[in-house]
């Protein structure tokens, strides 16, 4: 390999796409559980639909080397996630995730949004210290997010137990508005907004949910996850989740996540609610739908060896800490 190299960092072409695929193959054989990165059609239509802005890095003959992208859920998430971070083995150690990261954000820019949030996994900490690097904060914790059987090719990979991922925010304009959290978790919250040096009004509030509960959920076979997305709080929140639950449970899932709206009023007294269904703490972010704050909340159905969650540095270790004392809060553990 030619050590002498300056890739190309420019947004993904539609022509790009094969090439993209094959480097996805060189990092994860095929163990990425993305289905989307490995086919075409599916990929060409979320790049014109606007939901998927891609960056690559790419040699002089057109071989793609390196990839991320910002993905959006739907025309209402407002800070997408920033991820499906690659970089190809034989050319790792040269920069590449540093100089398509720091294009990544510009695409953000561009696009005026908020911010937005990544997930990066725990297994090592080299993608952390790249987001600390751009002054991303640690938010949150997703226990047991990715399947064992998820390798990445030539870095440590752990076997035995699903992965966790440490949820980090990259502020870009802030939107201040008022948020609602449950009494408990003020404090906490509460640190995490200044460490984003953003403004919140954090309240708290008894008030019930109305009229009738609004949600939708999604199953991923391949993660054995899904979430269900709340967009309005209603009277019938409990029973509507446990509904949803009950379809969940059947197709024996491990990770269960719920969208919490939290500039709604309801939202503190819904949160004590959904504890007793065995939810817990997952990550605050801000800005994720029409500018407006959501907790994302977790809730566990397989085992995992949190001993193994290495993270870069104290912040991480403190989010850690709080969302795996929620876990055992919740499970009695």
């Amino acid at each position: 390999m030619d050590t002498n190299f300056t890739p190309k960092v420019a947004p993904l072409e539609l022509d790009d796409i094969p090439r993209l695929i094959d480097c996805v193959r060189r990092c994860y054989g095929d163990s990425y559980t993305n289905p989307m990165m490995y086919d075409p059609v599916q990929l060409k239509e979320a790049v014109l639909a606007k939901l998927l802005h891609s960056v690559v890095a790419k040699l002089d003959d057109g071989q793609i080397i390196g990839h991320c992208a910002l993905t959006f859920d739907d025309h209402h998430n407002t800070s997408p996630e920033a991820g499906k971070m690659m970089v190809d083995p034989n050319y790792r150690g040269h920069h590449i995730a540093e100089s398509i990261a720091k294009e990544r954000i510009e695409i953000a820019k561009s696009l005026g949004l908020a911010g937005f949030w990544t997930e990066c996994v725990t297994n090592h900490p080299y993608s952390q210290h790249e987001m600390i690097a751009f002054d991303a904060k640690e938010t949150g914790l997703f226990i047991g997010d990715v399947p064992a059987s998820f390798s990445m090719q030539g870095l440590q990979n752990f076997s035995d137990t699903r992965m966790s991922l440490l949820a980090f925010y990259l502020l870009l304009k802030d939107h201040p508005h008022t948020i609602y959290s449950p009494p408990q978790h003020t404090e906490h919250l509460k640190d995490l907004v200044e460490s984003l040096n953003m403004t919140r009004d954090i309240q708290t509030s008894s008030t019930k949910g109305s009229g009738s509960t609004k949600l939708k959920t999604k199953t991923d076979s391949l993660d054995q996850t899904a979430n269900i997305s709340i967009s309005h709080i209603g009277e019938d929140l409990i029973p509507m989740v446990m509904a949803e639950l009950k379809k969940i449970e059947a197709l024996s899932l491990a990770t269960v996540y719920l969208d919490l709206p939290i500039e709604q009023d309801a939202a503190a007294s819904a949160y004590s609610a959904l504890e007793e269904l065995g939810f817990f703490w997952g990550s605050w972010i801000p800005n994720y739908t029409a500018h407006k704050d959501i907790l994302r909340l977790q809730k566990i159905y397989q085992s995992v060896n949190v001993n193994e969650i290495i993270c870069a540095r104290e912040q991480g270790e403190e989010v850690k800490r709080y969302v795996i004392s929620e876990w055992q809060k919740v499970s009695g553990k």
